[in-house]
């Protein structure tokens, strides 16, 4: 028997296993890095865009506070910008929000839905309380105001700070930015 082909075959099958094992290595360590690159993209586009929500609903809400309460501009010029503005800057909100609706859970959408729906309603009692202004101690001039005043307790002082609150919790909870 050739000893030199025996050691030879000992030796090659040792150095051909180690380089197996380290290519099969590399070759896992290549994928679980790609998977943990797209987790950690992933993870930190959520985290954008709920501050960006959060900071176009702020915006919305401090337009909203003005249009639907009775403080408003008093030229015409700025009532009618400030408006455009307003609702531009919700309308803002509202696409991104369903732009990125799949990240959020379902308590979070039907909030946001229903604070569409009453915006739209807000949109029409501002307009309808503008044009009866003329008008100002006529019965739908109070009703009209009134329905502004209405929403205005529903959006500003109830829904969107509920809205707020749960953004904020969502976005702590979600990357544990507090220690409980």
């Amino acid at each position: 028997m050739n000893w030199n082909l025996f050691w030879w075959l000992i030796a090659g099958s040792g150095l051909g296993s180690g380089l197996v094992t380290f290519f099969l290595q590399k070759f896992f360590e290549h994928k679980l890095n790609k998977k943990l690159y797209r987790f950690s993209k992933l993870y930190s586009d959520n985290l954008e865009i709920i501050k960006n929500l959060y900071r176009l609903l702020i915006q919305a809400e401090k337009g909203l506070d003005i249009l639907l309460s009775q403080r408003e501009p008093d030229e015409i010029n700025k009532k009618d910008g400030f408006r455009h503005k307003t609702i531009e800057t919700v309308e803002k909100f509202i696409d991104y929000f369903e732009e990125n609706e799949i990240i959020f859970d379902k308590s979070i959408a039907d909030l946001v839905r229903q604070i569409l729906v009453r915006f739209n309603k807000g949109k029409k009692a501002h307009v309808f309380a503008n044009i009866m202004e003329s008008d100002r101690n006529s019965e739908l001039w109070f009703k009209a105001v009134s329905t502004k005043q209405d929403l205005y307790e529903q959006l500003v002082e109830i829904e969107i700070p509920i809205l707020k609150r749960k953004l904020k919790e969502e976005f702590q909870n979600r990357y544990h930015l507090l220690d409980k």
